[in-house]
């Protein structure tokens, strides 16, 4: 028997949670028939994304939070409603459990799911939130019938706020290397990869924002020239309007420290093209869960630098595949790449490594254990 699973996510900027959330259904097929719902608002790539895969999916008018009291007050005025009618939905579409995705402040679904008389399931992804997200975590929680944490260093951060013991698993992102092949030819961004020549590239995917840790990056390039060493320094991922603040003090850095080789790429719908021309991948981030866009560069033989955050130490052996440097520290993580840039013969073969490190994360197993915890719900 196919089980139906609703999973619910209140962000439509297409990002990692949202990646997951179309690959894993796909590859639960046909154990699984899994409906995406998603808000209306911003969640275009996303839709676009669940056609692509054939996964059906539901776009509500569900409000999100934020620091803009407007946004702020919509989402208390209709955030009860939004509940309900979630729970109708889970009702009408007789789904037997319910995915809340997108982390400890996304507990609309997990609501709904009581109210709906459903078991949940409530996806964990972060090690960073404010205080009152964590408060409103402790008070909802108890309706949850189980967890997924995507990292050792998720549960360790949210082990303090649960109570009593229900069934867990620690279940990352998946990457497909079969999309992320370093052999195969990618179309895009041809003008741009052509104006870097022959120098050497350095670079990073994701939203920019201070949870990143770009200065750590900028300063890093800065003290390459010291090292002898002057890459194209790109950085791929949106600029929402909330963080122009953050972009233009990322600018006046750089200005301020002389590195003209900087480039802001914005959002792509496909990174290949720029990952297969980065000579070294660098994650810079100052808190991570996991950090998906770290392993699809892998995936592509990247050989990486990565702050030590999420659960980067327990797979990515220190000096094999890469290097693991302490947060915030941009002496260490410039000597780390001025190292790799160094050494060609070696960067290829820590490539190569990387890739190999990334292969059991495929969808197919992701998908697998996903279920296998799925049913340890329904089995209660």
């Amino acid at each position: 028997m196919t089980i139906r699973i609703a999973n619910v996510i209140e962000e439509g900027k297409l990002a990692g949670p949202q990646v997951r959330m179309v690959r894993v259904a796909a590859a639960l097929r046909p154990r699984a028939e899994t409906l995406i719902v998603m808000p209306r608002a911003n969640s275009g790539p996303f839709r676009e994304m669940c056609e692509a895969h054939g996964v059906p999916y539901r776009a509500l008018p569900l409000t999100r939070i934020t620091k803009e009291w407007r946004a702020a007050l919509a989402y208390l005025l209709f955030s009860p409603w939004e509940v309900l009618r979630l729970a109708y939905l889970f009702r009408r579409e007789r789904i037997n459990l319910v995915h809340a995705s997108g982390g400890s402040w996304q507990y609309k679904a997990v609501i709904a799911a009581r109210l709906a008389g459903i078991p949940a399931v409530w996806h964990l992804n972060d090690t960073s939130t404010p205080g009152w997200v964590r408060r409103l975590f402790q008070l909802v929680q108890p309706l949850a019938s189980g967890f997924i944490y995507t990292s050792h260093s998720v549960k360790a951060y949210y082990g303090q706020y649960l109570s009593g013991s229900r069934p867990f698993a620690f279940i990352p992102p998946p990457v497909d290397v079969s999309e992320y092949d370093p052999a195969a030819k990618y179309s895009g961004d041809e003008e741009t990869i052509a104006l870097f020549g022959d120098d050497l590239v350095i670079g990073t995917v994701g939203n920019v924002n201070p949870i990143k840790g770009l200065e750590t990056l900028i300063r890093a390039a800065t003290r390459l020239r010291g090292l002898g060493h002057a890459p194209h320094v790109v950085i791929v991922g949106p600029i929402f309007d909330r963080q122009r603040g953050y972009h233009r003090r990322l600018l006046a850095l750089a200005d301020e420290l002389g590195l003209d080789r900087l480039h802001f790429m914005g959002a792509r719908v496909d990174v290949r093209p720029l990952l297969a021309r980065f000579n070294v991948y660098v994650c810079s981030s100052v808190s991570e869960s996991w950090g998906m866009a770290l392993w699809e560069a892998m995936a592509m033989a990247c050989p990486v630098v990565s702050t030590d955050v999420g659960d980067v130490a327990r797979h990515l052996r220190d000096g094999e595949a890469g290097f693991i440097v302490p947060v915030g520290d941009d002496a260490a993580m410039a000597d780390r790449i001025a190292e790799m840039l160094d050494a060609p013969a070696r960067r290829a073969s820590m490539g190569l490594r990387a890739r190999e490190a990334a292969i059991p994360f495929s969808p197919e197993r992701i998908a697998s254990e996903t279920f296998a915890l799925y049913a340890r719900l329904l089995d209660k």
